[in-house]
């Protein structure tokens, strides 16, 4: 997962082989050493890759031994549906050699000696898994011609023409494009939205097979997670690619393109997970860009949909902690956008100089619905804030109270430490870190009404 762009751009066209040795979509982990991998490839769709991580798929799939050994006997197997969302098989006489586990060597071993199985075939749309390649592909065929995207649509991201910063080992690699240099190692580059971006929400507990298919799945890539099977406690939260729709042809009428051409298909390429109910208050649990979609600016809108919507119900919260090195990376930079934007957007204070500001670290935390602990440890690594004396929260007034003479007299309010930012020092941190401004989420692609606090909207229109 990355968040180096504020704004997703059109995804690449499936290659037959997309490897991504990049181990940068997990937000979780123990730091503990982690046993071998049991799953060499992954193919999903049109699209093979490598997974990271093992996860804990059946015996059917992985076999007795450890690290998913498999007795294999010679001959084609056809396969059937499982309960549990794999795609079972049985001996059968016949069938190439390619229709068994797609033709690979399953005796696979790393380093430690412990064998792996090559290659699992998953359904890009529902999750189920087989490691036989025929049976998968009528699975395959019979799900994609559904287009069906389990939950409800919750948000659109708006289209529109945005600029992004790509990384100048790709532009070495690209045609010369129009753009202007912003430092040695990204150039700007404006591009034109294609297709439409979307968040479905589906419950553990309606969907229940699906969620437990996309928790074995995201195991691969994700250094430690505990939930596969008991996810009625979550809401998944998908992130859905739907292409544009091709041209029609000219001699066919409106009648014609609609049942000859169908809508297109959304394409599941990350989510995040989020506890019903949390005693921390924390909006995420587990957030997963699949590999070959990372480093477009993905995590970053996952991360701001899981704030906005935190923002919606009035908790103040946060991922779930502890969080690896690479996901408190990529959290850092969401983090800074955030609080850098609102930084800039404040007038100076009239105590201070001309780009002078006088904050505290709560007001910061109620403008951005950023914990008050991540707040400071963004201000701290930026390093454009220095220590200031303390003072009333500069959100909050004195409050006044009435005497029994009548007259008022101020009521103190709690002091707060403050710290001194010069808005000139947080620009020049935004550029030299290629942090973006732009909103990652706008809050204005959600259905009306979702996720709103009905009981504290009702209060403050009672005040």
């Amino acid at each position: 997962m990355t968040t180096s762009s504020a704004q997703p751009q059109q995804p690449p066209a499936p290659s037959p082989i997309s490897g991504s040795g990049e181990q940068n979509g997990l937000v979780k982990t123990s730091g503990q050493q982690q046993p071998d991998r049991n799953i060499d490839k992954v193919v999903l769709g049109n699209i093979i890759f490598r997974a990271w991580y093992p996860s804990y798929y059946g015996k059917e799939v992985l076999g007795e031994g450890p690290g998913g050994h498999h007795n294999h006997t010679k001959g084609g197997k056809v396969g059937h549906f499982a309960s549990n969302g794999s795609i079972s098989s049985a001996s059968s006489g016949g069938g190439s050699k390619d229709d068994v586990e797609g033709g690979k060597a399953h005796g696979r071993r790393e380093r430690d000696n412990h064998p792996i199985l090559d290659r699992l075939y998953v359904c890009p749309c529902c999750f189920k898994y087989s490691k036989v390649l025929v049976t998968w592909w009528e699975h395959v065929r019979l799900c994609e011609r559904r287009g069906l995207v389990p939950g409800n649509k919750i948000y659109t991201h708006p289209k529109g023409r945005r600029t992004i910063r790509i990384p100048s080992e790709q532009l070495d690699k690209q045609k010369p494009r129009r753009g202007k240099y912003t430092s040695g190692r990204h150039q700007e580059v404006v591009v034109q939205d294609e297709g439409e971006w979307s968040i479905w929400e589906v419950d553990g507990e309606k969907d229940v097979l699906f969620c437990q298919n996309l928790s074995l799945f995201a195991k691969l890539f994700l250094d430690n997670k505990s939930v596969f099977f008991d996810v009625t406690g979550f809401n998944y939260f998908l992130l859905v690619y739907t292409p544009p729709a091709p041209p029609p042809p000219a001699d066919l009428t409106n009648g014609e393109v609609a049942e000859m051409l169908p809508p297109p298909r959304g394409e599941i390429v990350g989510f995040f997970s989020k506890e019903k109910m949390s005693w921390d208050n924390n909006n995420l649990a587990c957030i997963l860009i699949f590999p070959p979609w990372q480093r477009k600016g993905l995590g970053a809108l996952l991360m701001g949909v899981s704030y906005e919507i935190s923002r919606r119900e009035e908790l103040l919260g946060g991922p779930e902690k502890p969080i690896s090195d690479l996901g408190k990376k990529s959290y850092k930079r969401f983090w800074a956008g955030e609080i850098a934007r609102w930084l800039i957007s404040l007038p100076a204070h009239e105590d201070g100089a001309e780009d002078e500001l006088v904050v505290d670290v709560a007001e910061c935390s109620r403008a951005t619905w950023i914990a008050p602990e991540d707040c400071l440890l963004v201000l701290r690594e930026m390093g454009v804030a220095e220590e200031a004396v303390k003072g009333p929260p500069l959100a909050k007034k004195r409050k006044v109270e009435p005497e029994e003479n009548g007259t008022a007299s101020p009521v103190e309010v709690e002091e707060v430490e403050r710290v001194k930012i010069a808005q000139r020092d947080v620009l020049a941190w935004v550029t030299g870190n290629g942090i973006s401004l732009e909103r990652t989420c706008d809050p204005n692609g959600f259905v009306e009404g979702y996720a709103i606090n009905t009981e504290v909207a009702v209060e403050e229109e009672a005040v």
